[in-house]
């Protein structure tokens, strides 16, 4: 069973609790909306009698969640909306966005959370799912937008007095200053991070990073984040620190243990960084991944015996060491050309 869909069923059941009652009486149903929906034919899913309330369509998807029957608890939680009456459609529309997300289908996904924006657009958890969303598509205005929305939803949600305007509000110091819960979202504070460094902005990026991580202590992609913003702005040391944290957390996390490889590289410890890489790659990758970072940070002559004992390692196949060597060969060359004096 797909491992996100099994902790979709322990996160995402909406619980009965959750919900007031829903009249039993004059409901008149509106069409069932098919363009939520992607599984198993609807026909073949259930012979029970149609729900009469919200609430108990919203309890038969719950069952069916629990039971990961993921096309009938769909199927029931879309049920679920088409009661004029109905009261918990945004909680409803984000639940259908997180299982499509689970089960692959983003294009599905993205229209729930719209829906979900469109019936109640403080809906922070579905504001900031659009945010994911776009920002993986490289849609990064757009994932920025959402990330801020639902940032700025949040302030609402515990009365904070100060309106945040825009994006390009929220400095340094208004994000000291901004209160938060266990029930903030972090994911929307460090999305915002990641935009941030990509812009170079890495103080600003590390301030979102700093405040994820105060609302999700746990989070140990936010600690690979901030550890990669601190190496980027030259602070390998703490970067080192940082990222070993999110290692002994995660050992075998893939991102970390690429980023440290980058840092001892940086600090010059290219045989650390080589035994690093192969921790998760082949000797030929990793020896081709050292010469190619070695070469990247200006060093060409460092970085070919690198990429020439990758290819005797793989001659076969390993065509990209061949180009990076064919590269630092040509950038070495450059080095020795003199200028020309005026």
């Amino acid at each position: 069973m797909d491992f996100k869909l099994k902790k979709l069923v322990v996160a995402l059941t909406l619980g009965v609790s959750l919900f007031g009652c829903a009249s039993d009486t004059d409901n008149k149903n509106s069409s069932f909306d098919n363009s939520l929906y992607s599984g198993k034919p609807v026909d073949s899913l259930t012979n029970e009698e149609p729900p009469k309330t919200e609430l108990e369509a919203i309890e038969r998807g719950d069952k069916a969640l629990t039971n990961q029957n993921y096309d009938l608890a769909l199927y029931e939680y879309i049920r679920s909306l088409t009661f004029n009456d109905a009261t918990h459609q945004p909680k409803t529309l984000y639940t259908i966005g997180r299982i499509h997300a689970a089960k692959g289908d983003v294009a599905l996904a993205e229209k729930a959370y719209l829906k979900s924006v469109e019936a109640e657009p403080n809906s922070i958890k579905s504001l900031e799912e659009l945010g994911l969303i776009y920002t993986k598509q490289g849609l990064v205005d757009e994932g920025r937008t959402y990330f801020f929305r639902a940032v700025s939803e949040d302030q609402v949600r515990l009365n904070n007095p100060q309106v945040l305007e825009n994006y390009s509000s929220l400095t340094d110091e208004v994000l000291k200053d901004l209160p938060y819960d266990s029930q903030s979202p972090f994911r929307s504070y460090m999305g915002l991070g990641v935009l941030s460094d990509t812009e170079q902005n890495h103080d600003l990026a590390k301030r979102y990073y700093e405040r994820a991580l105060e609302i999700a202590p746990n989070s140990t992609q936010t600690l690979v984040n901030l550890g990669y913003s601190h190496y980027m702005s030259g602070g390998y040391y703490l970067a080192q620190r940082i990222t070993n944290r999110a290692l002994k957390r995660e050992p075998g996390n893939e991102k970390a243990l690429n980023n440290l490889a980058l840092i001892y590289i940086a600090l010059g410890d290219n045989r650390q960084a080589l035994n690093i890489f192969k921790r998760n790659m082949s000797e030929p990758e990793a020896l081709n991944n050292v010469g190619y970072f070695v070469m990247l940070r200006g060093s060409p002559e460092e970085a070919i015996p690198y990429f020439q004992q990758a290819i005797d390692k793989k001659p076969s196949y390993y065509k990209t060491a061949n180009e990076n060597l064919e590269r630092a060969l040509s950038e070495l060359r450059l080095q020795k050309v003199e200028p020309v004096e005026g």
